[in-house]
């Protein structure tokens, strides 16, 4: 293998390839220009290996010039032809998002020149550009629903080689694996801490337990000041890969939106329901909003159709009445929301929560209930337990008898 720089006359070659990748999909020349410089040109001889099936790879290649074949070793170990590729077509993408061996080999057939992007430089403009990187998740969480559509449609329509049935299975891990990758940067790249709570020794504690390899429910913090945060939770419709991929739209629109109107819930709550009503026709979410204000002590409370917190009243020794009204986002476009102030004590806390906890089913059919949770945690609060989530989630494990999930569950306590 050889290489050489990049040259002025093939950076409108690089563009025009760019456009055709769905991962850079909707990118301004800008975001491109960002990437130009990350590429480099390699040229592989005839019937040289680029990618060796099993090893961990590292980079994306694009075709320049010249064409290579895709094989697959068999369980006899035979070099089985896939497909073939010509210029303009790309391979080894996944890499970019995860740490898994190639499922294939990719051969040079003649002399091929090629793009190479390696994953080390890739996620430092991850990290630098917020915004692009959260248009290429997007993209990543859209090729993957679409290979698994075309995956399952080969699956269920044809009974061509069984043992590309096996082949197809692996893919289908691989892709929720990636899916899993992808949207753990939308839920928790940002750590549920803040300089906030440690100041004020606001304790915060949490489980989030999807009910497949990905899920709906969303869960972030943002940060203010050292006296101001806002956080949100939420629960989009559905399971699976359409509930990340809205999780994901959801999550960009609070990054984005709560940099602007995150000091103003109802605000907020308008903006995120008029981008969720927008991008989808059939998807909607629930979602609640709080603004903790500790100079003042006292959170802001913004309901979108979700479930209310369990707000603990040290002083009175008893859970606080709360009366918030407030729609599900995305279901009507022009929705009115409503703000509550509640003052903080020394000795409050707040537990939020989605459904997936109260509606889940033992094997005799018995739902475990928000009356079963708000006793659960009325009782914890008396007894001053020092683990009160932990324990509200094994008593909700003994009730079900550690059968499987039916739904993603998600428990957010502070403890003031």
């Amino acid at each position: 293998m050889t290489s050489k720089d990049l040259t002025s006359e093939g950076y409108m070659d690089i563009v025009q390839i760019l456009h055709k990748v769905p991962l850079f999909s909707g990118l301004d020349i800008q975001s491109l220009n960002s990437i130009m410089p990350l590429f480099e040109n390699e040229i592989y001889p005839a019937r040289d290996k680029i990618i060796r099936e099993g090893e961990f790879g590292d980079s994306m290649y694009i075709i320049v010039n010249g064409e290579v074949n895709v094989t697959k070793f068999n369980d006899e170990g035979k070099e089985i032809h896939i497909t073939r590729l010509r210029s303009g077509s790309y391979f080894g993408e996944v890499a970019l998002i995860d740490n898994q061996p190639r499922s294939a080999n990719i051969n040079a057939i003649y002399e091929t020149s090629v793009l190479r992007l390696k994953k080390s430089s890739f996620e430092k403009l991850l990290i630098e550009n917020k915004i692009f990187a959260i248009n290429f998740y997007r993209n990543c969480l859209n090729e993957t629903l679409e290979r698994m559509r075309e995956t399952a449609t080969n699956l269920t329509s044809s009974k061509t080689v069984l043992d590309q049935k096996s082949m197809r299975l692996d893919q289908i891990d691989a892709d929720l694996s990636d899916a899993k990758t992808i949207q753990d940067y939308f839920i928790s790249q940002d750590k549920l801490s803040s300089d906030c709570f440690t100041k004020h020794r606001i304790r915060q504690t949490h489980i989030y337990k999807p009910y497949l390899e990905v899920g709906g429910d969303f869960l972030n913090i943002t940060n203010f000041s050292e006296d101001k945060i806002g956080f949100i939770i939420a629960d989009v419709m559905g399971h699976g890969i359409s509930a990340a991929l809205a999780t994901g739209v959801l999550r960009s629109g609070f990054t984005i939106f709560s940099k602007q109107y995150g000091e103003d819930p109802i605000e907020l709550m308008n903006h995120l329901n008029g981008h969720i009503y927008e991008i989808f026709t059939s998807l909607f979410a629930t979602g609640y909003y709080a603004l903790l204000d500790m100079n003042a002590s006292k959170v802001h409370l913004s309901k979108g159709g979700h479930m209310h917190p369990l707000i603990w009243k040290s002083g009175q020794n008893q859970l606080m009445k709360i009366d918030l009204p407030g729609p599900g986002l995305g279901i009507i476009p022009k929705a009115k929301f409503h703000e509550l102030e509640v003052d903080l004590e020394k000795g409050d806390k707040m537990l939020f929560f989605t459904d997936g906890i109260v509606e889940q089913r033992n094997p005799g059919g018995e739902m475990f209930s928000h009356d079963r949770l708000e006793k659960l945690y009325i009782k914890f609060c008396q007894q001053q337990n020092e683990s009160i989530v932990q324990s509200i989630f094994s008593e909700f494990n003994e009730f079900c008898h550690h059968s499987e999930l039916q739904d993603d569950v998600t428990l957010f306590l502070l403890e003031f």
